[in-house]
Formats: C-alpha cells, structure tokens, sequence
C-alpha cells in the first residue's frame, strides 16, 4: 500500500510540476494574442504614424489630428489591432493617437510588460510634442487598462478612461489557477494596483458577466482608486464595450467634462 500511496504521490507531483513548468514556458501566448493588420482605414479623419520606441517601430494612426478637444492616447485589448476602432474614435470630439502593441499589426517587436509600459511613455510623449497644451486622456481596454494604469505616474494624465480593469495579472491568474504558485511563475504581473496613488479621475466600465476579467477584480481596482472612479455597468461580452453606442455616450459626457475643466 506504502509503495501505491508514493507511486500516487509521485505522479500529481510531476502533473503539478509540468502544469507549473507549461504555465512559465507558455505565459506569453496566453497572456499576449497578437493580431494581423486588418488593412489600411478608409477613414479620412485617419493618418497613419510610425513611432520608434529603443529598437522598435510602432506603427498606429491619429485621429482628428485638426480636431479640438482632449488629446486621447488609446491602449487596447491583448487580441486587438486597433484601426478596428478609428471609425469610433472619429466621432468624438477630441484627436485620439491609436497605436498597435510590438508585434500587433504592423508595429515591430515582440510584446512583454517592460516593453509594452515602455512604449506607452514614448507614445504619450510623442502625442504630447504635436497636441501640446491639451488635456490628456489615457483610454485603456481590457490589458490596455493595465498599460494606461502604469503609464499614469509618469505622465500625469487629467483623466482615465477604463474598460474592464484589474488590479493584476497576478489577481486574474490566481483566480483561474488558484493550486499555482502564480507569484513566483509570472513574468508579465501588470500590476496597476501599484499605481493607484497617482490615478487621476476616471470613468470605468465593467460587465456583471465579464468571462475574461471577473466583474469582481474590475470593482476591487474601484474600490481601491475610491471616489476619483465612476462605474458605469453594461450587459455586454468582454469584447462588445466598444461596439455598444450608449458605452460611447458616457464616453462624450465625460469628455466634455475634462474640456470643460481644462477650460476653466
């Protein structure tokens, strides 16, 4: 029985040691998707740029470059090119600077947290040298509510737009893997939690059935950042928010808002 007991014993060790060992090795794929260029906008209010960020292109667009309004720099999901949303973003009244993640579309690289957080910086700087004197507005969806959240401390947005955020990665993977030592496996944690202190204002939007971040991790990140976060709930997929015009309608009225402050 001693010898069938540590036969067993020995066996769910090497299956948990294999599932740790799969996790560390293939935590790119599963925490990055990066998608093909989906082609060249037809959007006349488009104009694509190139941004070298240390040994990198990215490559992206700006919107409403002769538009008033905030100065919007836009961070998407993990499976997203983001020209799938410049029609969108046209509407608004405010110049918006949309740019694929390395390896996303046709901008250069491969993905990581260091390098994505990286680039967000240099994308922020760059929009800030052409839209000088401008609010700035960070929008982030999904894994980009990460990006956006630890760009915050370095360049001190006036406001935050927030599609299913997180506190972690490291939250999302302990719920999901909850017998792995994630704290120790993980390279890419996108810990925004960290940058709390420095989050301005911010409209966040969450699903009560999110089934990519739970509707509980996104209200904790509220939670955390308190009074300064309005938290606007709608009945839609993880990947429906920007496809669904009353998302888009909050998003006017709070644009106006930080015009408004701006302008005050």
């Amino acid at each position: 029985m001693i010898d069938v007991a540590l036969r067993i014993a020995i066996g769910v060790g090497g299956i948990y040691l294999l599932i740790c060992a799969l996790l560390w090795t293939l935590q790119e794929k599963l925490i990055f998707h990066p998608q093909r260029p989906l082609g060249a906008p037809a959007n006349p209010h488009a104009a694509a740029i190139e941004i070298k960020s240390a040994e990198a292109t990215l490559r992206g667009w700006t919107v409403n470059a002769k538009r008033g309004g905030p100065l919007i720099v836009y961070f998407g999901g993990n499976a997203e090119e983001v020209s799938a949303h410049i029609d969108e973003f046209a509407k608004r009244e405010a110049t918006t600077v949309l740019v694929n993640y390395r390896g996303y579309g046709q901008s250069e690289g491969r993905p990581s947290e260091q390098a994505l957080v990286g680039d967000a910086a240099t994308v922020i700087d760059w929009a800030r040298q052409r839209f000088p004197d401008r609010p700035l507005v960070l929008f982030g969806l999904s894994l980009g509510s990460g990006v956006a959240a630890l760009a915050t401390p370095a360049a001190k947005p006036d406001a935050l737009i927030l599609v299913s955020p997180y506190r972690s990665i490291e939250h999302i993977a302990r719920a999901t893997y909850p017998f792995v030592p994630v704290r120790w496996l993980l390279r890419h944690p996108f810990r925004a939690e960290s940058a709390i202190d420095a989050m301005p204002r911010a409209l966040v939007f969450a699903a009560p059935h999110d089934r990519v971040i739970r509707f509980a991790e996104s209200q904790a990140m509220v939670e955390l950042m308190g009074a300064r976060a309005t938290l606007l709930t709608f009945d839609v997929a993880h990947g429906e928010f920007l496809y669904h015009p009353p998302v888009w309608q909050a998003v006017d009225e709070f644009l106006k808002t930080v015009s408004a402050k701006a302008d005050a």
